[in-house]
């Protein structure tokens, strides 16, 4: 694996809509059968909505505190509260097919129940240490079989480190998709 990174922050358009960050897991969820998926990090819900068109039998749950933070890269994210709105408005169609917990990744991971998530999808806070400790506290939760992803793994260097450091813990190869997706099956 190529450990350089690159950095592209170009937006695209697919079908009508702006390519989200899990733009590339698409082709996954489509071939499962009424998957669970766990979202970290939902902020606009352009994943959340994606991963809904792309299976309609696909339930998510995603987990976003909505408070103000100082990003990775030290911009700092206020009007969280307006984020929220919109996401919940804008997901409001899908009814009992998504579901949103409000609070930090760390506080909730208990509320899974080990090997009941089909997909896992890791976008909350760039931080390797906090994509670390994501990776520690929910990896058991996926499924033998399923898919343990993530993004931002050739933009930012925290999560590229975390990542390669857990699928080497663990043993995996990392694959990746499109819009700077990695994942690998569990």
């Amino acid at each position: 694996m190529n450990d350089t990174i690159t950095f592209n922050t170009t937006t695209q358009q697919v079908y009508g809509f702006k390519k989200s960050s899990g733009h590339g897991l698409g082709e996954l969820v489509k071939s499962m059968h009424k998957p669970f998926v766990v979202e970290i990090g939902c902020s606009e819900g352009d994943t959340t909505e994606w991963l809904l068109k792309c299976n309609p039998g696909l339930k998510i749950v995603s987990i976003d505190p909505y408070e103000n933070y100082l990003d990775w890269n030290g911009n700092f994210l206020n009007d969280r509260e307006e984020f929220y709105n919109k996401t919940m408005n804008r997901l409001t169609p899908y009814g009992d097919r998504f579901e949103m917990i409000r609070d930090f990744s760390d506080n909730v991971y208990g509320q899974f129940e080990d090997e009941s998530v089909d997909l896992l999808f890791i976008d909350g806070l760039h931080t390797y240490e906090q994509v670390l400790i994501d990776c520690h506290n929910y990896y058991s939760k996926v499924k033998p079989g399923g898919v343990f992803s993530g993004h931002d793994f050739r933009v930012i260097p925290g999560v590229h480190k975390a990542v390669v450091e857990f699928a080497v813990s663990v043993g995996k190869q990392i694959l990746e998709t499109e819009c700077d997706v990695w994942y690998w099956y569990k």
